[in-house]
């Protein structure tokens, strides 16, 4: 008997389905396994190139911190017992710590380098170049993305896996590079094998010194001020005297003043929740833990009331090698003659030491016929500070163990504001040829801060006690405190233009605060913070 045509069929199209069932199904698993593969190669790249940053950021925050250290604790900074190693043969000051293998199955690593790049004014500027590694486990592959054009740039690219040698090595040696006569060369330019495959990623960071004027008022402990009829505010002794700066009025009060712009930067810092205001400041306003607002206050500027700070004590100064104090502790201090190794020039910096106390004193600069030049003097005092007097011409650094008490009257500064060129004083030309013929031993004086040439240094007391700085009237003050083991007292109607640094600050009456700009790059460094940073992306 015969069967129908279509049931002689239907076992062949069962087994033709079922072939084509298994064909696209191993075509699928095939795609699945490859896609799959690739999704974890590419995930595991990303994490790893994630991560290489981060540990890259971890290099660069050890090494900042310890350019903080600078300031903080000075005399443990880039030892070897703190890991680090130091290039004598590199034209810089260069220090280099290698940071051990850390993270989820130790596959990060990072290495971090400092050099002092540079000096501004004496105090060192950092540059910290951090590379952080990461292992990538897995196959040696690229991800699925490998596109190639003038647009897309695929992850191969955007990663540069080193899968056998270090390509950043191989190319550009250790990033910098030496100049030849045929332009430049790349410096340790090397090919270097690595052990598995990694990313590496690399970031600049330039740290830059905080210095301790930087703002009007920054105190320790409380701040308590200004006079409930002054202010503070600021102005800028490049373009002359504060009275010249209000002549017209109040200038951090009129939009319309020319030196509006520069009278609203008289900023006051308190490392404490206490701060206690009189009267305007017109400025920013910073504290560590207050509670202050623009509704409960009198503050032009902005408000932060998270914002700790370190102010370093004050020690005494070190003599410089090869210099020693001028005899003797006279009521009149006129410069000895001393000659600069051309034999021709006056010498114009001086240290003094007083014993005792430093009261009724007038301190002269040396004189180039009837024309005075810039003189610094570092006068170090073991008891108390009184009525001194400053000469055009003076920049007198005086640092006292004991307490300051005098009328503002009797703290007499006979600079004045604004260029040399104006006032009439000179200073050492530094590039001079040690030829007296060609009168050029001299240059109109640059330093416009009037405030700026009477600094007083309070050594901090080693036993816990407070120093006194307390001004009376009548009469104002131009010159700058830092002590940070002081309570610094404004009574009555004087005001102080210039700038402090303080354990506690009390202004009442009329007293007011001028900050002079000028004085923002003064003093010795209170901080380092970060000036820039980039990632290398080469």
């Amino acid at each position: 008997m015969k069967l129908p045509a279509s049931t002689q069929e239907t076992g062949s199209t069962l087994i033709c389905t079922l072939g084509a069932i298994i064909i696209v199904s191993l075509i699928g698993a095939n795609v699945l396994m490859n896609c799959t593969t690739r999704f974890n190669t590419t995930a595991k790249q990303v994490k790893g190139w994630k991560e290489a940053l981060y540990a890259a950021e971890a290099g660069g925050d050890i090494g900042y911190a310890e350019c903080r250290r600078v300031v903080a604790d000075p005399g443990n900074v880039f030892t070897t017992a703190r890991g680090w190693s130091q290039d004598a043969s590199a034209a810089n000051p260069t220090w280099t710590k290698t940071i051990p293998p850390f993270g989820a199955d130790n596959s990060l690593s990072a290495t971090v380098t400092v050099d002092l790049f540079t000096e501004v004014n004496g105090n060192p500027y950092y540059r910290i170049r951090a590379i952080g590694k990461a292992d990538v486990k897995g196959l040696r592959r690229t991800g699925m993305d490998n596109r190639m054009n003038a647009t897309t740039r695929g992850d191969s690219l955007l990663r540069k896996i080193d899968f056998s040698f270090d390509h950043f090595k191989a190319t550009y040696g250790y990033g910098d590079v030496l100049p030849t006569t045929a332009g430049t060369v790349a410096n340790g330019k090397a090919l270097t094998a690595v052990a598995n495959a990694q990313v590496k990623r690399r970031i600049e960071v330039i740290a830059v010194p905080t210095m301790a004027f930087e703002g009007a008022i920054r105190c320790l402990s409380s701040f308590s001020g200004p006079g409930s009829s002054g202010v503070v505010d600021s102005y800028n002794s490049i373009n002359g005297s504060y009275a010249t700066a209000n002549a017209s009025g109040l200038a951090a009060g009129n939009p319309n003043s020319p030196y509006y712009a520069d009278a609203r930067e008289g900023n006051v810092a308190v490392n404490s929740a206490a701060f206690n205001q009189g009267n305007v400041v017109y400025g920013d306003v910073s504290t560590n833990g207050g509670n202050l607002n623009h509704t409960n206050s009198q503050i032009t500027g902005a408000i932060d009331n998270n914002v700790p700070f370190y102010i370093p004590p004050w020690t005494q100064p070190t003599l410089p090698t090869g210099v020693s104090y001028e005899a003797g502790s006279p009521s009149t201090i006129t410069p000895p003659v001393h000659y600069e190794s051309d034999g021709v020039t006056r010498k114009t910096e001086f240290w003094y030491l007083y014993t005792g106390h430093f009261k009724n004193i007038t301190i002269d600069p040396v004189y180039d016929g009837s024309t005075p030049i810039e003189t610094e003097y570092n006068i170090v005092v073991n008891g108390d500070v009184g009525d001194v007097t400053v000469n055009k011409g003076v920049m007198a650094k005086i640092h006292f163990r004991g307490d300051l008490s005098a009328k503002a009257r009797d703290l007499v500064n006979n600079n004045v504001d604004g260029y040399g060129a104006t006032t009439g004083v000179k200073m050492v030309n530094p590039n001079r040829d040690n030829n007296a013929a060609t009168n050029d031993s001299y240059l109109d004086s640059v330093n416009t801060s009037r405030p700026g040439h009477l600094q007083f240094y309070g050594i901090t007391p080693t036993n816990g006690s407070s120093q006194r700085i307390d001004i009376a009237p009548p009469g104002d003050i131009c010159a700058i405190f830092y002590a940070p083991g002081a309570d610094l007292s404004l009574t009555g109607n004087p005001d102080i233009l210039g700038a402090v640094v303080c354990k506690s600050f009390t202004g009442n009456g009329n007293t007011g605060f001028h900050f002079d700009k000028a004085l923002t790059g003064v003093g010795i460094p209170t901080e380092y913070r970060i000036a820039s940073y980039i990632e290398d992306v080469r």
